[in-house]
């Protein structure tokens, strides 16, 4: 139940049909329920990525009123006649409550170790491998991750931060849970015990955060403490809030999910399940798009001032179509010198760095643009597309034009 359609409604293709007589007449529109919260940036990127199916494919008539994170089901669903449903099955009870229905619905939940729906979420695991590459990128050698343990998905992340760098040979501390129980999640005493836990950890300090919100305590953690950000402490968060991140102090960097994907994902799929096709209950997972730098990380924490000049000029310049001697003229050393500190500090070469830009911008301008992959080609350093194709393919496996497909999230509006 709930993973297939009705047998009334799998003749309704949402388009024109064809009547006993060869004429053709419009279908009734299909009617789609939307449970998704509209209180942060991820619930209203899966909108967003709906919306953007229905426009490319099939009109559906919505229905969706403003909810709140792990809000109940509105009291509306137990009358309303519809023929599929898209939403946040964040509990047994919510997941119970669908199964009533007996329409086709699609999960969009990462909040569960496995859905009794098909499921399209966010990939944790590389939410989380970003995360330790932007930090590693910069020269950091010290991390800690600020979860809560009340969430599936932070507790996934925060994993994933430590396996990576355990596999580096880093340490990471994390956080612990909130140690008495009249701290509220929010409260002052809560970040009053996030600056206590930080307060003991060397500097400088990279923190992932396991969203925005978090982070943002961190971020006034370290006000309380008088830690200078992101000198003595650098910052990361996920969801790309924008208005969060642009908002505190000094402004978030964030990794972004690609939510408006999984959105455009999780209809497709509901849209094969009410014309009657039986989907298997697996999870299908999202990657994210990129780390967006904002002050909150804006450090190079590598205690040989030339690395770290050479790598501000890399990353500023990267578009430029920049090679190693380029960097030599503006961090003045012998090549043997540079490759040596580079391979001391960061554990690869100068090229090796300037590749891992360009190939960051171009997914960046893959997933978040409609220019031709010759302009993403050179506004990301590389002399052609043909050039960037095949640096493209031996980094990530796979053609730009594939990785388009896959991650793509602007449409024409």
């Amino acid at each position: 139940m709930g993973c297939g359609a009705d047998e009334h409604r799998a003749d309704r293709p949402g388009g024109t049909r064809e009547t006993a007589g060869g004429k053709e007449v419009e279908a009734a529109m299909r009617k789609v329920a939307l449970l998704i919260e509209t209180s942060n940036r991820y619930g209203r990127d899966l909108l967003y990525g709906v919306r953007d199916w229905t426009r490319e494919t099939e009109q559906w008539a919505v229905r969706f009123t403003e909810q709140a994170r792990l809000a109940p089901l509105p009291t509306w669903l137990g009358e309303w006649k519809g023929d599929g449903i898209i939403a946040r099955v964040d509990s047994p009870a919510i997941a119970a409550a669908l199964r009533r229905t007996g329409l086709p619905v699609v999960d969009v939940s990462a909040e569960r170790d496995a859905s009794e729906f098909p499921r399209v979420s966010v990939d944790n695991a590389e939410v989380a491998r970003l995360a330790a590459a932007h930090f590693l990128g910069k020269g950091f050698r010290h991390f800690a991750y600020c979860g809560d343990t009340r969430f599936l998905w932070a507790r996934q992340r925060g994993e994933e931060f430590r396996r990576v760098l355990q596999a580096a040979g880093l340490p990471c501390a994390t956080k612990p849970g909130r140690r008495r129980r009249e701290v509220r999640p929010g409260s002052d005493a809560e970040i009053r015990e996030i600056a206590e836990w930080l307060r003991d950890l060397p500097r400088p300090l990279a923190v992932f955060a396991c969203y925005d919100g978090r982070a943002q305590q961190v971020l006034e953690a370290c006000q309380v403490r008088g830690w200078s950000v992101p000198d003595e402490v650098a910052v990361l968060g996920v969801d790309n809030d924008e208005v969060l991140c642009e908002l505190v102090a000094p402004p978030l960097s964030s990794v972004q999910p690609n939510a408006r994907r999984t959105g455009f994902e999780a209809a497709a799929m509901l849209s094969r399940m009410m014309r009657g096709e039986r989907l298997a209950t697996q999870t299908r997972y999202v990657e994210p798009v990129r780390v967006v730098e904002r002050q909150s990380t804006d450090a190079v924490s590598v205690a040989d001032a030339r690395v770290a000049a050479a790598l501000r000029f890399i990353r500023e310049h990267v578009g430029d179509g920049i090679d190693v001697s380029d960097v030599l003229r503006a961090v003045p050393m012998s090549r043997t010198l540079l490759e040596r500190k580079f391979q001391a500090a960061l554990g690869h070469s100068p090229h090796r760095q300037i590749v891992r830009q360009r190939i960051a911008r171009a997914k960046h301008l893959l997933a978040e643009s409609e220019v031709s992959i010759g302009v993403v080609a050179e506004l990301a350093g590389f002399n052609d597309a043909s050039y960037l194709s095949v640096a493209f393919r031996r980094e990530t496996g796979e053609s730009p034009h594939t990785y388009r497909a896959r991650h793509r999230t602007s449409r024409a509006e």
